[in-house]
């Protein structure tokens, strides 16, 4: 009696080990040109954002990267200034990296000079297309000046953005 539970539980091993074992199939994510208005506090800010990402999980190890202008818009020199970033986990700058089949979360350090300023980062795909997302940032960072205020800060995605001079440059 005993010899057929064992032989029956070996039996259910065998039958179990693959479904453990199994790979999963890769997950692959990529936008370019997501574009943002930058909003301080509920008010639209003189900040423009240009983002694009990639992410990717396979095998339950996932790496991302993200690179981004920002584009402020200097009303007294009317110039826009253009300023790139970069983001990873090859660096440590993009930590917390969730990625499932349709959404693609993080949070990024996105100036290496400030660490105490982190933006979490969400994409999901628009109606399952391959590269199409919805994608916002969200911060609440210490003030610059006086540390105990607070400033909320929002990536509002948006279709386009209108910039008022012509000239690029500081």
């Amino acid at each position: 009696m005993r010899k057929h539970y064992l032989i029956l539980f070996f039996l259910l091993l065998i039958l179990a080990v693959p479904a453990f074992g199994k790979a999963m199939e890769p997950i692959d994510h990529s936008a370019k040109s997501i574009l943002f208005e930058i909003i301080e506090n509920g008010v639209i800010s003189s900040k423009r954002a240009s983002l694009e990402f990639s992410a990717s999980s396979v095998d339950r190890k996932t790496w991302a990267e993200c690179k981004f202008s920002i584009l402020t818009i200097n009303d007294d020199t009317k110039r826009i200034e253009i300023d790139a970033y970069y983001a990873s986990t090859t660096e440590s700058t993009i930590r917390s990296l969730q990625v499932d089949s349709d959404t693609v979360s993080f949070e990024m350090i996105p100036f290496s000079l400030a660490p105490d300023r982190p933006l979490k980062f969400i994409a999901t795909r628009v109606n399952g297309t391959s590269n199409l997302y919805k994608a916002s940032a969200v911060g609440l960072w210490s003030g610059l000046l006086d540390k105990n205020n607070l400033v909320t800060i929002e990536w509002r995605q948006v279709s386009m953005i209108k910039l008022p001079h012509t000239a690029i440059g500081k």
